[in-house]
């Protein structure tokens, strides 16, 4: 046999052995797809769901849990009827398909048995919690109607007990107590009757009625007894108040109206008791809050009368002498005034504002005159005159807190004088000890800025003597003299110890350098520079520069040392204490 055909041979028999081990492991897997539809649907079918519906068709349902129940019923009639024979057959055909190696179509089938037993799974367990939720909402209704009963129970003993509490609400109170009641008798008939969905729907209705009452009766003994005891003792308080004012002659003011307001919390304190009685309790609440503000106002209304009548009785007695004792410090603050401006400049304007209030008593007086007319003759309520006794008052408060003032301010005036005068001496007194000291210092001069500023201090201590001797003082303008010259001796001290200390401190870096004099010729070259800044142009900062600048290129930190030096032993001059 040729060569060539073997090899043929050979790859067919190939073929042939792998085609047949994948058939058979296709096979295989689809068996397995196949035994495990089998097992499903036998736990299907071994699940205790007609068992389930037998339970529940002993309890006689009726109404919407009968209609509910029949539903789910007939599912599971359709479910064991049709659909396992349906799926017996779709998994019987996959094994005749698998058997005969038709595997495209054999997995075909598989794939539709499993789709088709996902859905009865889930239709199943639908069914079973279906009718579990009717056995379970019996059970719930059992448990749940005493709770509810004993709320129901508890709160018709708290009205019953407490009748008079309530009022004109209790008729109703009892009459949505009857019909809760009814409620839970239709649904002790739809339980009993095999209906517990409609059953606990009636029964969730009775519960939400109760705790809804139960709130409503909660808030009403309070607007009760606010309707019925607080307004109108408030009220009857009111209209005794109200016949006393009358009675000791009071006016009230027009706007207050207090019969039209009294009126009125009694026209709303019987709608409040029909808001009461209608279950409009927010309203009810608005109304009793609307009659506490009517009667708070007019509690305040009688209040600021009586109070006014005393403060004016206390008050009226007292303006004319108040005016008097003002006429008085008027009159002395003029002669005060006279006196003083013979030795000082008055420059607050004193004599006007004291004929200005001269001008403003003599309206006062009319003023309160007609007032007091007007306070005898009891025109008018007791408030509105009390405004206009305190208006009064408070005039004269002012104008006795600015004479006070003025008073103050001229009696101040021999003060600020006397403090100037030592001020000015001490001027002088720093001014001569300034001198000397710098005198002291032989220095050969003086540079000229120095000096200028030195006589111009000196000539601004001389001007506040002048003004001092004046026959009559301008206190304001000596003051601001003090002041000025007070900066500018503490500048001319600053100016002063500089000058000296650059001076000093040039004189020893100078003779500090003479060591470098005859080896440096730069050093030699600035120490006479420096001295001639020092001894002919009297320039102590620029010698002081000169010569450190020198020093420093030689010598560094000789300049700060030499300074520092100086600095430690310098006595503190007489004009620092």
């Amino acid at each position: 046999m040729p060569k060539s055909i073997i090899i043929v041979i050979a790859i067919l028999l190939a073929i042939i052995v792998i085609f047949y081990i994948f058939a058979m492991i296709s096979r295989k897997k689809i068996e397995d797809r196949i035994i495990s539809l089998e097992e499903r649907k036998e736990d299907l079918f071994d699940l205790p769901v007609q068992e389930e519906i037998e339970a529940v068709k002993k309890l006689h349902l009726v109404g919407q849990s009968q209609t509910i129940f029949r539903e789910w019923n007939q599912k599971w009639v359709d479910l064991s009827s049709n659909s396992f024979a349906d799926l017996e057959d779709h998994i019987f055909e996959a094994e005749q398909l698998n058997d005969s190696f038709h595997f495209v179509r054999a997995k075909e089938s598989v794939a539709t048995s499993e789709t088709q037993i996902e859905l009865m799974e889930e239709d199943v367990e639908a069914i079973r919690e279906g009718i579990a939720e009717l056995t379970k909402q019996e059970t719930i209704n059992s448990s749940k109607i005493q709770d509810s009963l004993d709320l129901y129970e508890i709160l018709r003993a708290e009205i019953t007990d407490n009748a008079e509490s309530y009022g004109v609400a209790l008729a109703e109170l009892e009459a949505q107590l009857d019909n809760i009641e009814t409620e839970f008798s239709q649904f002790v008939q739809l339980n009993s009757t095999g209906d517990p969905i409609e059953a606990s729907e009636v029964l969730e209705t009775a519960e939400e009625h109760t705790i809804a009452l139960g709130a409503i009766a909660e808030r009403i003994p309070g607007l009760i007894d606010e309707l019925n005891e607080k307004y109108p003792k408030q009220l009857d308080e009111l209209e005794e108040g109200y016949q006393q004012l009358l009675a000791q002659d009071f006016k009230l003011p027009e706007s207050v109206r207090v019969e039209e307001r009294l009126q009125e919390v009694r026209d709303d304190l019987k709608q409040t008791s029909l808001y009461i009685e209608n279950f409009e309790l927010d309203r009810a609440d608005e109304q009793l809050e609307k009659i506490q503000l009517i009667l708070d106002g007019l509690y305040d209304v009688f209040q600021n009368e009586y109070k006014a009548r005393h403060d004016v009785a206390k008050n009226s007695g007292i303006i004319k002498e108040y005016i008097t004792h003002t006429r008085v410090n008027n009159k002395n603050l003029l002669l005060e005034i006279d006196h003083v401006s013979q030795a000082y400049v008055l420059t607050g304007n004193e004599m006007g504002l004291i004929r200005g209030y001269q001008e403003q008593l003599e309206h006062l007086e009319v003023g309160s005159e007609e007032l007091l007319e007007v306070i005898q003759e009891n025109a008018q309520p007791y408030s509105v005159l009390n405004k206009e006794v305190e208006t009064i008052i408070g005039t004269l408060d002012e104008i006795e807190k600015n004479q006070l003032q003025i008073s103050n301010g001229l009696q101040d005036l021999r003060k600020q004088e006397k403090n100037a005068q030592d001020m000015a001496d001490q001027f002088d007194r720093e001014l001569r000890i300034l001198k000397r000291y710098v005198e002291k210092r032989n220095l050969p001069g003086l540079p000229q800025a120095y000096l200028d500023k030195f006589f111009n201090t000196s000539e601004r201590v001389q001007n506040l003597f002048k003004e001092l001797n004046k026959v009559k003082i301008n206190i304001d303008g000596v003051n601001h003299l003090v002041d000025v010259t007070s900066e500018d001796l503490v500048s001319l001290k600053d100016v002063t110890d500089e000058l000296v200390d650059k001076a000093r401190i040039a004189e020893d870096l100078m003779q500090y350098a003479n060591r470098y004099k005859t080896t440096n010729e730069n050093v030699a070259k600035s120490i006479a520079r420096a001295y001639q800044l020092f001894e002919r142009d009297r320039n102590y900062t620029a010698s002081f520069d000169e010569i450190s600048s020198a020093l420093e290129a030689v010598e560094p930190g000789a300049s700060e040392r030499i300074a520092k030096v100086y600095h430690n032993n310098k006595v503190i001059p007489d004009y620092r204490y």
